[in-house]
């Protein structure tokens, strides 16, 4: 029952996500180029691995549902998962190749495919069919 609220609620403020997508999407990449020597400055960074699993999760999230707001049907869980992967490893690739005094780490890249796994398993539960 509830399912069925929540989809109603993402095809009635479809902007909403598709803003909230586009929003997230750009906090990831600042924040994880933003130059190493400003981030000891912020204190929430010290659960580096926390905050990659988390914002992918929301990242994930939020595609899937816009997918299924373009495609009117549930996204496709695997493709949901696959981008999040990619966008992850654009991520660290960015990270070596950018001058920010970042340095790309296979931890945060298993962080963000851990996070979006998780997501998979929430738009499995808003789309699910029941029986």
């Amino acid at each position: 029952m509830i399912e069925i609220v929540i989809k109603e609620l993402i095809f009635t403020y479809r902007r909403v996500f598709i803003v909230l997508f586009i929003s997230v999407t750009i906090v990831i990449l600042v924040g994880m180029l933003y130059p190493s020597s400003q981030l000891s400055k912020i204190n929430f960074w010290d659960y580096d691995k926390i905050w990659h699993f988390v914002l992918f999760m929301v990242w994930a999230i939020l595609y899937g549902l816009v997918r299924a707001i373009r495609k009117k049907r549930a996204p496709n869980l695997l493709l949901v998962f696959i981008f999040g992967l990619t966008y992850g490893l654009l991520v660290e690739i960015l990270q070596f190749i950018l001058p920010t005094n970042r340095s790309p780490e296979v931890a945060d890249f298993i962080a963000d495919a851990f996070g979006s796994l998780a997501a998979i398993g929430v738009l499995r539960w808003v789309f699910h069919s029941p029986s």
